[in-house]
């Protein structure tokens, strides 16, 4: 036992209690064993298997909405945020913690989304997700851990009222479970540190326009990942795949200008590409040059929701402006007959 623990760098204690069944074998543990013993992944196996049954007829935990079905040009930064959730903390009680920031519409919770599908099945224990709204009318921490402990089969009657004593409550239901928590659109520090788990086996994600400083100094050390607009190849397929091969092998160039008026952002690209979709007689050239006047031409586009409004200032050409329009912007067609006429637009759902 005093061998294992070595290799492992698990307590001798705790390795005991596992053995003598006094406490589960969590996953992380699971993976350790099997790799310094050499069992070619029989005791994670085992792991999943009691997890499952003890879960027994329990409603699952599985909260992630969809994932979208294609990242273009995010290979590496979905590798990377794999390798951080997936890793192990290098200490008993360590939880990664990866925080994905990036202006609007650059594609954050695409990517958590899309990579929290992927290795749902290392969480045998399931998934929690929470919006945090921090955009618009930022939940309270305290509601969030009221919802999550519901989820996780807490009696209302039993939830208590003051929030430290919810995310204790919160901590002492996932100690001994393998849960992702994915925290999406937070706005600050403090919103996210009552929503970690204190324990091995989870891990959590969160996506924020802000740089949350607070989490990568606070005991969890969570890790930074940035995003960045997609560089002008990946943009320009990104427009492909909606358009498709033909037209925009007609117009390349046009088509690459396009992809630089929408500053090469995920969400105003696929805006305009379903907008160009949505007209496939408007030639791509005319729509690039109807998109270079100086007209607010991202009001064209308008998607009507927050997000869009929030990625105007993300055009080269509309930086300074973003605010000039009221955000309740509801008739496209009124917009494009104030600003000159020019091509019906079409409301892309968000």
């Amino acid at each position: 036992m005093l061998r294992l623990a070595e290799l492992t760098h698990y307590n001798k204690g705790h390795l005991s209690k596992v053995e003598n069944g006094r406490k589960p074998m969590s996953m992380e543990l699971a993976q350790v064993c099997d790799q310094v013993l050499g069992t070619r992944g029989a005791l994670t196996e085992h792991a999943y298997a009691t997890a499952a049954r003890s879960r027994g007829d329990r409603l699952p935990l599985a909260q992630l909405p969809a994932a979208p079905r294609h990242l273009h040009g995010r290979t590496r930064a979905m590798a990377r945020l794999e390798r951080l959730l997936l890793g192990r903390s290098g200490a008993p009680g360590g939880v990664p913690v990866v925080c994905v920031d990036g202006m609007p519409g650059v594609g954050k919770t695409a990517l958590a989304l899309r990579c929290a599908h992927a290795v749902a099945h290392r969480f045998p224990d399931g998934t929690l997700f929470a919006n945090l709204r921090g955009d618009d009318r930022p939940l309270e921490p305290g509601d969030v851990l009221g919802s999550f402990l519901r989820a996780l089969g807490a009696h209302p009657d039993r939830i208590p009222d003051d929030q430290q004593e919810r995310a204790a409550m919160y901590r002492s239901l996932l100690s001994g479970r393998s849960v992702l928590v994915v925290l999406d659109n937070a706005m600050a520090s403090a919103q996210v540190q009552p929503l970690l788990p204190g324990s091995e086996g989870c891990a959590v994600v969160v996506t924020s326009r802000q740089h949350l400083t607070g989490l990568l100094v606070s005991p969890a050390q969570a890790t930074r990942l940035t995003l960045s607009p997609l560089a002008l190849p990946d943009a320009v397929d990104l427009l492909r795949s909606v358009i498709g091969d033909q037209r925009a092998d007609a117009e390349p160039t046009a088509l690459a200008g396009v992809a630089m008026r929408c500053g090469s952002v995920p969400l105003a690209l696929r805006i305009a590409a379903v907008w160009l979709a949505a007209h496939p007689r408007l030639s791509i050239a005319d729509f690039n040059r109807y998109l270079t006047v100086d007209t607010g031409r991202l009001d064209l586009l308008c998607a009507g929701d927050d997000e869009m409004q929030a990625i105007q200032g993300t055009f080269p050409e509309q930086r300074g402006r973003a605010g000039s329009r009221s955000s309740g912007c509801s008739d496209c067609r009124d917009c494009a007959g104030a600003h000159g006429g020019g091509p019906e637009p079409v409301v892309v759902a968000g």
